[in-house]
């Protein structure tokens, strides 16, 4: 137990080390959005599409930041004869982050939050149509890989993952997206 929390201890310290140091940044990005929905029945169903996200933060040392942001999954549709269903889901995100630096140019992201995930869902029975959204708030969680472009200037290969709910039903889900990060 002990050659763990030595091993532990060690690791946090050459993290400390080599932290960025603190200040603001804004990250961008975009990509493929999935949601693992139920499609039983349907004769059509799209659970695929792009989505993207605009983050702001700030990196008090050690790796640790504070970040609020706002996601977008795109849309997901569904349908079964004359009826169809299109879902939007959209989060606004609080939480922190944990940077991990893995040499000096590669590093890991890692995010733990809430967000305020609103799903607005629309539907069209023959010629009636109508729409509706709820809004919950759910965890969040993402894990990134970074590559330094300069020493403001971050690229991110990520993966967000929440939880939409819409009239008692759930659905998971993921954003994997590239972007970039600007630190001033």
């Amino acid at each position: 137990m002990k050659t763990h929390a030595i091993v532990l201890a060690a690791l946090l310290a050459a993290t400390a080390a080599h932290a960025a140091e603190p200040g603001a940044y804004v990250s961008v990005a975009a990509g493929a959005t999935h949601i693992n929905m139920d499609c039983t029945g349907a004769t059509s169903c799209d659970t695929s599409d792009t989505g993207g996200k605009l983050a702001a933060g700030y990196q008090f040392g050690n790796g640790f930041s504070l970040e609020a942001g706002y996601m977008s999954f795109g849309k997901f549709k569904g349908a079964d004869g004359t009826m169809s269903v299109t879902i939007k889901p959209t989060a606004f995100t609080l939480g922190g982050a944990f940077a991990l630096p893995l040499n000096t140019d590669w590093g890991m992201n890692i995010r733990l939050g809430l967000a305020q995930v609103k799903t607005k869902a629309s539907a069209t029975v023959g010629t009636l149509s109508g729409s509706d959204s709820q809004s919950k708030a759910k965890v969040y969680a993402g894990l990134g890989v970074t590559y330094a472009i300069s020493k403001s200037v971050k690229l991110e290969l990520g993966l967000d993952s929440t939880e939409s709910q819409f009239a008692g039903e759930k659905g998971t889900l993921r954003l994997v997206s590239l972007g970039a990060s600007f630190a001033f």
